[in-house]
């Protein structure tokens, strides 16, 4: 490997990523000819940079949190020929990275993408153009994170999810949903929640799809049909058996790709990532994307 670009967001981790930034850099040194550090000021800068050293580098690197890693999966997913993609973790709940067996410490983390050990993962696309690494989601979904705010993530970590979560549970506003797959019609009916995974960490847990797979072709789908403190219970307690979660509530199934609309028209968290609105078609493009992986689990 000749050539690593590491992307970073200084912001992330209360500024913990560019503290550490001149060991990271000379660690890499020690075992990388060449090695470019590029530090993003805003929004949009990280994706331009991508477009602009892509198919000229062997390793990108994304430095940062789940943002940060949206926004550079979106831009090297949409490449041609694709650089092998690393994430150092450093922002609060960094989903994807702890469904590749990422260490949440940086310096951990850095020493296992210096090992090198990749695997082929699926990238979710939506006819709307964007990529997701980890999830899409509408509903509940959608407003426990609207109502997270930045003082609180800061504050509270992981936590900040969960106890929005439950503020919400009681307020979720019930939609009409119509969902059919390359199988055929799968829903249509009320629901509190859809969500369209790809990785298994969502908010720093597994208790969506804890039994997820990255590299089979096809999303995990769950659709709560009605926010309940049974099914929210079912969850919790699937994230510590690591078996799925089991409600009348709750329908599971598994889709290469799936046909979504809701009445009245969704707004949709893509990673983290809103600002867009069913009616929407999701495809899993299968082993799109080569990742640098820590100690993954077994496949189940």
């Amino acid at each position: 490997m000749k050539r690593v670009e590491l992307i970073m967001n200084p912001a992330a981790g209360k500024g913990q990523l560019l503290d550490l930034l001149d060991t990271i850099t000379e660690r890499l040194q020690e075992h990388i000819e060449d090695v470019r550090v590029y530090q993003t000021t805003k929004p949009g800068d990280g994706a331009a940079r991508v477009k602009e050293i892509g198919t000229d580098t062997d390793l990108i690197i994304a430095a940062g949190g789940d943002g940060t890693v949206h926004e550079l999966v979106n831009a090297v997913s949409a490449l041609e020929k694709r650089p092998v993609f690393a994430i150092l973790p450093g922002g609060t709940c960094n989903d994807f990275s702890r469904a590749l067996g990422l260490s949440q410490e940086p310096l951990d983390a850095l020493d296992q993408i210096l090992a090198m050990r990749t695997k082929v993962v699926d990238v979710g696309c939506s006819s709307q153009g964007r990529y997701f690494l980890n999830f899409w989601g509408i509903g509940l979904i959608t407003q426990v994170s609207l109502d997270i705010t930045s003082q609180d993530k800061q504050r509270l970590g992981r936590l900040a999810y969960y106890f929005s979560a439950i503020q919400n549970l009681w307020e979720a506003r019930p939609f009409h949903l119509k969902v059919e797959t390359e199988e055929g019609p799968l829903f249509d009916g009320k629901a509190a929640m859809m969500v369209v995974g790809n990785g298994s960490f969502i908010g720093g847990v597994q208790g969506f799809f804890p039994q997820s797979r990255l590299d089979d072709g096809h999303f995990d789908l769950l659709i709560v049909k009605e926010a309940t403190l049974e099914g929210a219970w079912s969850m919790l307690v699937s994230n510590m058996t690591k078996e799925w979660p089991e409600s009348e509530n709750l329908l599971y199934s598994h889709a290469a790709s799936v046909s979504i609309t809701a009445s009245p028209p969704q707004e949709i968290d893509c990673d983290g990532e809103k600002g867009e609105f069913t009616p929407v078609e999701l495809t899993a493009l299968r082993n799109h994307l080569t990742m640098v992986v820590g100690q993954m689990p077994p496949n189940p």
